[in-house]
């Protein structure tokens, strides 16, 4: 088993009204399967790009980041990439520069995650960690 260490922090003098100031750090325990930072060219055909398989309803922390970068991994880009449970359910979008970590299950054994670029192809990073216990 390892420990995984989230943390998230958030702070804006100018979202709301009130100012908003917060961190929030948890421990995660993790076993087989994972996978370490990669990279991965998204196309835009989502069933090309599966990061995260069907993983009998364990479950998984996925991190996401647009690299910015065009296929090539060196021309900048605009393009947006969607998230997708597999099946082409769209579930988020991100755009250059931007970045997600979330929990996923595989809901049974029948889905996973994908990634499909919304007009061309980009460059992506992504990990993940899993509990490999069942939901």
């Amino acid at each position: 088993m390892a420990t995984l260490t989230p943390t998230l922090t958030l702070n804006s003098t100018d979202a709301f009204s009130d100012t908003v100031n917060f961190s929030i750090t948890d421990t995660l325990t993790t076993k087989a399967p994972s996978q370490s930072l990669s990279t991965i060219v998204a196309t835009t055909t989502g069933n090309e790009n599966i990061i995260v398989a069907a993983n009998d309803n364990k479950q998984t922390w996925v991190f996401i980041r647009h690299t910015g970068k065009a296929a090539d991994g060196t021309t900048d880009t605009t393009n947006h990439c969607d998230i997708e449970i597999t099946g082409d359910v769209a579930a988020g979008t991100l755009k250059p520069g931007e970045f997600c970590f979330f929990p996923f299950c595989g809901n049974g054994a029948s889905k996973g995650v994908q990634l499909q670029a919304v007009s061309a192809s980009v460059t992506m990073e992504y990990a993940y960690w899993s509990d490999n216990t069942a939901q």
